[in-house]
């Protein structure tokens, strides 16, 4: 008999905890108990508080007890008729168990029933604790998509806002670089004016007048279209040379470099090298790693100059812009692509030109862009992957 009893327990006691699932949890440990224990009928109910029955085995019995028991949180058993009822009181709801003709073995089905109790409400904690954790990793990756996209938005605000503040600066520059073909353009008109006034005008010094106000309006025209595909935003991958790009990001700062008496160079060594990308990103980005430079220099410092080079090796395009702008501090060269962290003080520095480049190259152009001190100033190195073969 007590090997018998051994036995019954072992296999109730390894019902429990195989599952966190809930309803999978407690069907095997009530299918268990309702087979080891020769039950006619067995059922488990939700909610304490009334009849809604989740999972039930057996033939039908609607067990009648007073509900304020369940309360007490303890096993108990009654008779009605020739059947016995056990109820287990749960962590969440009950379980009900009724045997045919056992009046005699009421005790024993009691203690065999309540012995695994805490065990069981222990299994159901493990079942809530899962499902809290189920749903709070659903929550979580709803919150950190949303926070993704709230972050995307925020990049994108900051790019068209550092897009602004270049755009101001771009403005400046059309001005300045328009100040001495339009002045030449007025020079060779006054002459033609002035010739004819005269009677000096010939057909061959009109010509040649003529064809230097078309040099220059033709010089007019092609700076507007550099400046236009500046602004013109990328909404699509587009195949392009690099050194083309390069060249058009200095050409369109070449006059304020001049203006500040700093000797701009490029070293190109990637002729003809295709990538496959977002041009007028590139050059935003390009655009303001080499104003970040311009504004770098003190004006105690002699023989001003920025050194771009660009190289190549069968995967990747280096890009690197090297000044002698005295470096950048130590303390600080770690955080210079945070946003809103400037140097430029002085100079009304907004502190999102490098952090704006840093977002571009990396996470747009799928690339890297890193900078370090080295001799008497700083370089920025970028690096693009080529996904396209030279033409």
């Amino acid at each position: 008999m007590h090997d018998i009893q051994r036995d019954i327990e072992f296999e109730c006691l390894n019902s429990i905890g195989n599952s966190f699932e809930l309803e999978s949890m407690i069907s095997e440990v009530m299918i268990t108990y309702y087979r080891q224990t020769k039950a006619s009928y067995a059922c488990y109910c939700t909610n304490q508080k009334r009849d809604n029955v989740l999972i039930n085995i057996g033939t039908l019995y609607k067990a009648k007890f007073d509900r304020k028991r369940l309360q007490e949180k303890k096993c108990f058993a009654y008779t009605d008729n020739n059947f016995v009822v056990v109820i287990l009181p749960l962590k969440i709801g009950y379980l009900t168990f009724v045997y045919e003709n056992r009046k005699n073995d009421i005790d024993y089905l009691k203690f065999l029933i309540n012995k695994f109790q805490h065990k069981i409400n222990f299994a159901i904690s493990a079942c809530i604790g899962v499902l809290e954790l189920e749903n709070f990793n659903k929550e979580l990756e709803t919150k950190v998509q949303e926070a993704i996209k709230k972050i995307s938005e925020h990049e994108k605000l900051l790019l068209v806002r550092s897009k602004n503040v270049v755009m101001g600066e771009m403005i400046e520059m059309i001005a300045h670089q328009w100040r001495q073909p339009v002045t030449t353009i007025g020079m060779i008109s006054n002459n033609v004016i002035l010739n004819m006034l005269l009677d000096e005008l010939d057909q061959d010094t009109l010509q040649e007048d003529l064809e230097g106000i078309n040099k220059q309006v033709k010089y007019l025209s092609d700076t507007i279209d550099d400046f236009r595909n500046f602004f013109k935003e990328s909404k699509q991958e587009e195949k392009f040379i690099l050194n083309d790009v390069i060249q058009n990001s200095i050409s369109l700062l070449e006059k304020q470099f001049e203006k500040a008496n700093i000797e701009l160079t490029f070293e190109n060594n990637c002729s003809n090298t295709i990538l496959n990308t977002y041009k007028s990103e590139l050059i935003q980005a390009l655009i303001n790693i080499i104003s970040n430079a311009k504004e770098a220099f003190s004006d105690e410092i002699e023989n001003k100059h920025l050194k771009i080079c660009c190289n190549k090796d069968e995967k990747i395009a280096y890009i690197t812009l090297s000044d002698n702008a005295g470096g950048i501090d130590d303390d600080v060269i770690d955080k210079v692509f945070e946003p809103y962290f400037s140097t430029k003080k002085q100079k009304n520095g907004t502190g999102l030109g490098l952090y704006v480049s840093k977002i571009i190259i990396c996470e747009h152009l799928k690339g890297n862009l890193e900078v370090e001190n080295i001799n008497d100033g700083a370089t920025f190195k970028i690096t693009l992957p080529l996904e396209i073969k030279e033409k």
